[in-house]
């Protein structure tokens, strides 16, 4: 396959996983390299060079896809798209290397070769995402609303929502529920038989505290509330605390939204 020339273009997509194999699809169909990769879901990057929006078509998308499956497998593939939920800046010029590199390797097995810095890379980032995933299965934190609805609030570091949905769909298989990520304003909703997502227009949550409004809350949702901080501060003796440890296992940035970690809680780290 030909080198990808480098150009001064920079390629605008919509932020979907689709969107930025449209972008790969656009590279090798130009044979051009862009100057950057930017999605509109994180307008604060810096658009250097001149921008050239780029269509999101799921068919192209799919034949881009169905290629990486074709170099190296299904699970490599989905590593890619672990990584790509990074939303880590510059994640999607890393990926456009990698595939250059993939899809001109004879052998097929670039893909597994570690000693290439950025299929190193990849993996390292890909792990930092899975392991956000694993921390959330233990820090989401659900309210119950009047209608009978249990609502959670998230704000994680990475685009993870979606990747949440298999372990809570057979945790909670007879509950409705969503879980909602507070930053990118999107979440899961779980109606007992599928999956979907969701986004809020009029909503009567408080982002910044993760508060479901009063009058839309469950009668028994502040006395639950009250038992996990209570929960809390039962088991955390106070002579044996670790801060260190506990900070390691449990992230400040991750307390925003965990109700043991109240405000009155005698608990609280400094």
């Amino acid at each position: 396959m030909n080198r990808l020339v480098p150009s001064n273009l920079c390629f605008v997509y919509d932020g979907s996983f689709e969107g930025f194999l449209n972008c790969i699809f656009e590279a090798f169909d130009r044979k051009i390299s862009p100057e950057a990769i930017i999605s509109l879901s994180r307008p604060s990057q810096l658009l250097l060079g001149e921008t050239m929006q780029i269509v999101t078509d799921l068919q192209r998308a799919r034949r881009v896809l169905q290629g990486i499956v074709r170099r190296s497998s299904h699970r490599n593939a989905s590593l890619l798209q672990v990584a790509f939920l990074s939303e880590l800046p510059g994640v999607e010029m890393l990926l456009l290397r990698y595939l250059q590199k993939l899809f001109a390797d004879k052998t097929g097995q670039y893909w597994q070769n570690m000693l290439d810095d950025d299929v190193f890379e990849l993996i390292q980032i890909s792990r930092k995402v899975k392991k956000e995933v694993h921390r959330f299965h233990g820090f989401v934190r659900f309210q119950k609303t009047a209608d009978g609805m249990y609502f959670a609030p998230i704000d994680p570091d990475h685009n993870i929502v979606k990747l949440l949905a298999s372990h809570f769909r057979a945790r909670f298989a007879t509950q409705q529920w969503i879980i909602y990520d507070t930053r990118r304003n999107y979440g899961i909703y779980f109606d007992l038989h599928l999956v979907k997502e969701v986004m809020f227009a009029n909503h009567r949550i408080d982002f910044n505290s993760g508060n479901v409004a009063q009058d839309v809350k469950d009668m028994d949702e502040d006395f639950y509330n009250t038992l996990w901080k209570e929960y809390y501060d039962a088991i955390n003796i106070i002579e044996r605390q670790n801060h260190r440890q506990m900070t390691r296992l449990m992230p400040k940035r991750y307390w925003k939204y965990l109700p043991e970690k109240g405000s009155k809680s005698p608990g609280n780290l400094p």
